[in-house]
């Protein structure tokens, strides 16, 4: 009879620790404007710039995309925050919104169409933003979670 419980716990231990391996960053969190605006970057060297005028910059984004994507690497556009969903379960991207969980970005370039959306989590560490462009797909390892960064240093002449 002990070997079964042993099985069921041992089991249930590796069910429990692969349900929390799938998904980095924390929980879902929502954000505020004034503390979304500015760079976010990872390890890996990607790093996207969120301006208060609603731009956003970003440059060797694959490395923060879990997967296979298909935007450019380094792209230019817009952000807004996606509305809260509807009871049918839509939502839709709001110029108007100052806060939310997850962050529309829009391209400006017709030949680099893409949208991505950055899912705001929050962990030990802080907010952190999984990029995404399937929204049901999710970061898995934490190298690619952005995370708030300074402002570049100054280049000395």
């Amino acid at each position: 009879m002990a070997p079964k419980v042993y099985r069921a716990a041992a089991l249930a231990a590796l069910l429990a620790w692969s349900s929390v391996a799938c998904t980095a960053g924390g929980d879902t969190a929502s954000i505020d404007q004034a503390r979304l605006v500015g760079p976010w970057t990872n390890e890996a060297g990607a790093r996207l710039v969120f301006e208060a005028d609603r731009r956003a910059t970003g440059t060797e984004l694959g490395s923060a995309l879990p997967g296979s994507f298909s935007c450019p690497d380094s792209l230019s556009g817009t952000w807004s925050f996606y509305s809260a969903p509807t009871d049918e379960g839509f939502s839709a991207a709001d110029a108007s919104l100052t806060s939310g969980d997850t962050v529309n970005i829009s391209t400006t370039s017709m030949e680099d169409h893409c949208s991505l959306s950055a899912v705001v989590r929050r962990d030990e560490h802080g907010y952190n933003l999984c990029l995404v462009v399937d929204p049901d797909s999710d970061c898995s390892f934490n190298d690619e979670l952005l995370r708030p960064a300074g402002p570049e240093p100054e280049q000395s002449q």
